[in-house]
């Protein structure tokens, strides 16, 4: 039997405008491990949540397919600092009352007298960390290792609109890393450091270019089947 790969990411592994399906790292992945059984699950927006949740009891991104190497690249959305209380009364009051041209307007308002708190944020620290313990755990169980790739840190573009991004990276970063070293099947790999400036990575505040798709895929190659 084909060893599986399952990879698990949100909008920074997928294609855009920039970056053609062809050079982005999973397409990269498949083409040089054709051996490999790859399913790609992938989908804008993605949380931790669907880790827990995804088929009932996150099944759908681990038990159903038993992977023998998970590629886990999540973090980004949940860990992002927000203007607004999600479903606070604020929020509500936005979405239920407002119409689209209003909040527009309100928002932009907001913008100019606030800055994104950190506090604020799609799935909370600790809701964060037990997240991913269930995970690698059921992970575990099944003899399926995996591989976080860490968040990437903040363009200076993404800290002018957003002056806390990289206190929340860092914050979830750190999650990640202590987690893993109470699970053995578990390995964290930062592809952008503070020597490699990701600031000539980016095509805009926060997805990056053709050239870090290589360059991750060039760090997953050395560790695959390790």
């Amino acid at each position: 039997m084909n060893k599986r790969i399952m990879i698990i990411t949100d909008s920074m592994a997928m294609p855009r405008k920039e970056v053609p399906y062809e050079e982005t790292w999973i397409y990269l992945l498949k083409k040089n491990f054709i051996n490999y059984d790859i399913i790609d699950k992938s989908a804008r927006g993605s949380t931790s949540f669907r880790l827990i949740s995804e088929g009932g009891l996150g099944i759908d991104l681990l038990e159903n397919y038993n992977p023998t190497t998970v590629i886990l690249q999540l973090g980004i959305t949940e860990c992002s600092p927000r203007l607004f209380k999600k479903n606070g009364l604020e929020f509500l009051f936005m979405n239920k009352i407002l119409s689209f041209k209003l909040r527009q307007k309100y928002i932009k308002l907001i913008k100019k007298r606030r800055v994104r708190n950190p506090k604020l944020t799609d799935i909370p620290p600790s809701l964060f960390e037990k997240n991913i313990i269930n995970y690698f755990d059921r992970a575990k169980k099944i003899n399926s290792k995996i591989i976080v790739i860490l968040i990437n840190d903040a363009s200076n573009k993404f800290i002018s609109k957003s002056p806390f991004i990289q206190k929340n990276i860092d914050l979830y970063n750190n999650i990640f890393e202590k987690v893993s070293e109470n699970f053995s099947n578990v390995k964290t790999i930062k592809i952008f450091s503070r020597d490699i400036d990701i600031n000539n990575y980016c095509i805009d505040e926060l997805h990056i270019n053709s050239e870090a798709n290589q360059l991750i895929f060039n760090n997953l190659v050395s560790i695959i089947d390790k």
